[in-house]
């Protein structure tokens, strides 16, 4: 199987996930239908017989016995992938370089940013905007006394902590990239950072995100 029919089927069962979910919301509302005819029937014995009656000219019961069966059946069948999809996982995710981590708050995205770069140990970070032309980093290079590049501005890891802070400050901290020399970092929007890097690095970050 080639990678570009690979990442095709992943996409149509991302797809199909969200009919379940509609499929899933549907029959909740089904299960309240019911539960509400069952409290009829329970409180009032003519309302059961009459019920009865109707259902006979209907294929309720047939039908909701049917997707009993279907579900099931799916999940018997996913209690059998449980134990593969598991082992998989851990491959695919062994595989990956980048990951984007998303916060509730500014301050979260700019405290990960920081950790980031301890995590990498990295000595200087270049800042420049996501598309060119885009945001004047020449303010931001006065004002630290930065060495400014064609396409952005050089920090000290000992100052980037005030970078960011200035940048917030003139809210332009949004479709930035910071790059290091083992890592390239989008940041574009305040609370959502793509982290590009080896893997190693990845699970520490992974790991660091999840304790915030």
């Amino acid at each position: 199987m080639s990678l570009a029919r690979l990442e095709s089927d992943l996409l149509k069962v991302r797809n199909d996930l969200g009919k379940v979910k509609e499929v899933n919301t549907r029959f909740n509302r089904v299960i309240d239908e019911i539960s509400i005819l069952k409290e009829r029937t329970l409180a009032d014995p003519e309302a059961r017989e009459a019920i009865i009656k109707e259902l006979k000219t209907k294929e309720i019961i047939d039908v909701f016995a049917g997707i009993e069966q279907d579900f099931e059946e799916l999940r018997q069948q996913l209690a059998r992938q449980e134990m593969s999809r598991e082992r998989i996982s851990d491959f695919v995710e062994s595989l990956r370089t980048k990951k984007t981590f998303s916060f509730t708050q500014t301050t979260d995205s700019i405290i990960f940013l920081e950790q980031i770069i301890d995590t990498l140990k990295s000595s200087h970070i270049t800042i420049k905007p996501e598309f060119i032309g885009t945001i004047d980093l020449g303010s931001l290079a006065i004002e630290l006394g930065l060495y400014k590049t064609n396409s952005g501005v050089i920090v000290e890891k000992e100052r980037f902590a005030s970078a960011l802070a200035s940048l917030l400050g003139r809210k332009l901290l949004k479709n930035l990239i910071f790059e290091t020399d083992n890592a390239k970092i989008f940041l574009r929007a305040s609370t959502e950072v793509t982290v590009e890097t080896d893997n190693s690095h990845l699970k520490l970050l992974s790991r660091i995100a999840r304790e915030e």
